[in-house]
């Protein structure tokens, strides 16, 4: 049976001169250009940040790979919706063993992406939460604060990726027309027929249940969305207590200036997470509207504004973030020419 993502809109055939295709090909193009220069920028104005390297290592990796996933996703699914490329690449995928693994291995750049911002805002939330930092303290988790993120990433992405990696491979999928006479063939990357009944089960049913529709909506979607608005909601109030609270208070000049970059650092997640979190409610929605919503135009067109958009969020959170852009440019304008 024909469950797989690709019977949608990889393998859809538009009309390359319709209205609505031209529509979503300037669209696409326009997000693409838009995505290339604001997540370029943004690596390395969060790279060479010093101010955010002092307050905190962690925020400034997690964030710099953060573009690094958005940039990949991006490539990912602008690839799936541009219209000129999508027919090379169903093509490829359909035909081509090993393209038929690196598609599936693509969605990964979904999948980390998601857990990166759930351990960027953990990190936040850490920095707001005395009672969270007690504990890993006690821990001494400071060892560990690149391990354990990168274990929970691989063990999910072993799940959730892995095993449609190594199963899955061009298949051809043979039907009848509606008159019961002529056979139509499809090709598709599917799992292997020669996997036992119980493997194609989990791969082929399409509904919660123990299977594997379910593990990828529960890791790249569910509970992402959950851990987000749980974190945005606990962060935002600590801001507002914060600001209220400290509004009266007097402080020095090097006390502000901590103060004022841990806050542009706090706004920039809130911004991003938020960006990210209607990209995975569109998900969420859309598999009401279609079960296999993963690879739907509007899902693809959701990821691809979510991963363009950031950097310009961000120049529009405050002055502060808008500073780290001109501190760059001075530090770039140095180095090229008086060196």
């Amino acid at each position: 049976m024909l469950h797989d993502g690709y019977a949608h809109l990889l393998s859809q055939n538009a009309d390359d001169f319709s209205f609505y295709t031209q529509l979503l090909n300037f669209i696409c193009s326009i997000l693409f250009i838009l995505g290339i220069i604001g997540n370029m920028l943004g690596l390395l104005i969060f790279s060479s940040s010093r101010r955010s390297w002092q307050i905190s290592s962690v925020y400034t990796c997690l964030a710099t790979c953060s573009s690094i996933t958005n940039l990949l996703c991006l490539i990912r699914y602008s690839s799936i919706l541009y219209s000129a490329t999508r027919y090379p690449i169903h093509h490829l995928v359909q035909n081509n063993w090993w393209a038929c693994k690196i598609y599936e291995f693509s969605f990964s750049f979904r999948v980390i992406s998601a857990w990166i911002t759930l351990f960027w805002m953990f990190e936040r939330l850490m920095c707001v939460s005395s009672k969270l930092r007690y504990i890993f303290n006690r821990w001494n988790s400071s060892n560990v604060k690149f391990i354990i993120p990168l274990m929970i990433i691989t063990l999910i992405l072993c799940g959730v990726v892995g095993l449609p990696i190594y199963m899955f491979q061009p298949q051809i999928f043979i039907g009848k027309m509606m008159n019961g006479t002529m056979m139509k063939t499809k090709r598709y990357c599917g799992i292997s027929p020669n996997a036992s009944v119980r493997w194609q089960n989990y791969f082929e049913q399409v509904g919660f249940g123990q299977n594997h529709y379910t593990v990828r909506c529960l890791f790249s979607e569910l509970i992402p969305a959950g851990t987000i608005i749980l974190i945005n909601t606990y962060i935002i109030y600590y801001l507002r207590t914060y600001r209220r609270f400290h509004r009266t208070l007097e402080y020095n000049s090097s006390r502000n200036l901590s103060r004022t970059t841990t806050s542009w650092m706090n706004i920039v997640l809130i911004l991003h997470s938020s960006l990210f979190l209607s990209s995975l409610l569109s998900h969420i929605v859309g598999h009401f509207m279609n079960l296999e919503a993963h690879e739907t135009w509007w899902v693809s067109l959701a990821v691809v504004i979510s991963c363009s958009l950031n950097f310009y969020l961000y120049c529009l959170s405050g002055k502060a973030f808008r500073s780290e852009i001109r501190r760059f440019v001075q530090r770039f304008e140095m180095q090229l020419f008086y060196h």
